[in-house]
């Protein structure tokens, strides 16, 4: 006999009914969750934009590829931690609820943020400046281990049984958001200042504005209510004593088919967020003031497309949304870096704007999946571990992996097929493993 989807329980899939849901209670926790999810994302949008800069302050070398590739690898370092932070704050989230863990990490972010905006360089401080930024991604990779998994189980939580896809997509969303301002931000300095201003004191204060965010962030979620599924499991003293040892033991199937939608979905994500702004400048040869704007324009239409397609995945299921994703993932990465690579600023957006429909269709669709796969007691830890796993091996690395395609290949297009046989695998594993029943049930 076959093993059951980890989707066929009900118990996995609605939430209890003993505390009712207030539509201004909802509002409020999307609103706040998605604060801390901006100020994660703001942090490593600015690093990424902000990679040439850091590269030369922190990295000197006379070989800029060389200095790029040092960056993007301290890029993935903060990735490394992913896993551990999800044990951490999914295991408080799991034991002492949504809220306490939420409060801490966006704590983490905020300082370690402002820190790196106050941190020397290598000529001030040789190599000591590399050492400390990479304790500062660390503890940054820390925070974001515990941010994503928890926020997106907490604002599901929140969701009516039909609307777990459309509230949950505010993970991504805010995450997105959080991205699209950072690049706002480092574009204004880029616009402003001289390009000896910005390298001599320029690239700190996009570190240092992360400080208003986080105050905002602490304010809000000290005021948010607990999810109303923790509070009936709290209510029962029936909070698991060791979440770990369940997740591993009875939800262990669940926990490998995110990883395999990581897989395609980090991939991607990874390629169009990170990696393209590098990708423009360097490759192509747009100015960084024409590559940030493209950036910008791009990510804000998946702003919306995430959102729509979240809903979608409430309507029709999340296992045709993410099919969708997976098979433009396989077959528009080539495509789009062969318009990016025609050279100016409407090819450089075009090309964005067409790898940016299978992301969306992913980060609409898998915050509900992913929280939906594992019951209460132990969403917060299967959701952010599994995840935080599949961040840090496919995410973190994928700017670095595509740098090196083309380093070794001499082919600017090499990265799509790295993209493509991403979108396969995670493909795959849809197919086999997501129950197409997976939606959300009034």
């Amino acid at each position: 006999m076959s093993q059951p989807s980890p989707l066929d329980s009900e118990d996995r899939v609605t939430p209890g009914t003993g505390t009712p849901r207030r539509a201004p209670v909802a509002r409020r926790s999307i609103v706040a969750a998605g604060s801390g999810n901006a100020l994660e994302f703001y942090d490593f949008a600015i690093f990424a934009s902000l990679t040439p800069v850091i590269s030369k302050l922190f990295f000197p070398s006379g070989e800029p590829l060389a200095a790029i590739l040092s960056t993007l690898a301290l890029f993935a370092v903060g990735f490394v931690m992913r896993p551990v932070g999800a044990v951490v704050f999914g295991r408080l989230a799991d034991r002492r609820g949504r809220k306490v863990s939420l409060a801490i990490a966006v704590l983490i972010m905020g300082v370690t943020t402002v820190l790196i905006g106050v941190m020397p360089t290598y000529p001030q401080a040789g190599i000591v400046a590399p050492v400390l930024l990479c304790v500062a991604r660390l503890l940054q990779g820390l925070s974001v281990g515990g941010e994503f998994g928890t926020s997106a189980s907490f604002l599901v939580e929140h969701a009516p049984p039909h609307r777990r896809g459309l509230y949950g997509s505010f993970a991504f969303f805010s995450s997105t958001l959080g991205s699209v301002l950072g690049a706002v931000v480092v574009l204004i300095m880029t616009v402003s200042l001289s390009p000896g201003e910005l390298d001599s004191w320029g690239w700190r204060i996009p570190f240092l504005l992360g400080f208003p965010l986080l105050v905002i962030g602490l304010y809000l979620r000290y005021r948010i209510a607990e999810s109303p599924e923790f509070e009936e499991i709290k209510a029962g003293n029936a909070q698991e004593r060791s979440p770990l040892r369940t997740l591993f033991t009875q939800h262990w199937r669940a926990f490998l088919i995110v990883i395999g939608i990581c897989v395609g979905f980090n991939i991607a994500s990874s390629t169009v967020q990170v990696f393209a702004l590098t990708y423009i400048r360097s490759v192509v040869g747009l100015s960084a003031v024409q590559a940030l704007t493209t950036v910008i324009i791009a990510t804000t239409v998946g702003i919306f497309l995430v959102v729509a397609f979240g809903r979608l995945s409430d309507t029709y299921g999340r296992k045709p949304v993410l099919v969708f994703a997976c098979v433009l993932a396989v077959v528009l990465p080539y495509p789009s870096l062969l318009i990016i690579g025609l050279t100016g600023f409407g090819p450089a957006l075009l090309g964005q704007l067409v790898l940016w429909v299978p992301v969306a269709a992913f980060g609409g669709a898998i915050p509900a999946l992913f929280a939906e796969l594992f019951p209460t007691k132990v969403r917060a830890s299967g959701f952010g571990i599994a995840y935080g796993f599949g961040s840090a091996i496919f995410a973190g690395t994928a700017p670095f992996v595509a740098t090196l395609l083309i380093e070794l290949s001499g082919n600017k297009t090499s990265p799509a097929w790295y993209m493509v046989a991403a979108g396969v695998v995670t493909l795959v594993v849809v197919i086999a493993s997501v129950d197409r029943r997976a939606r959300g049930r009034s």
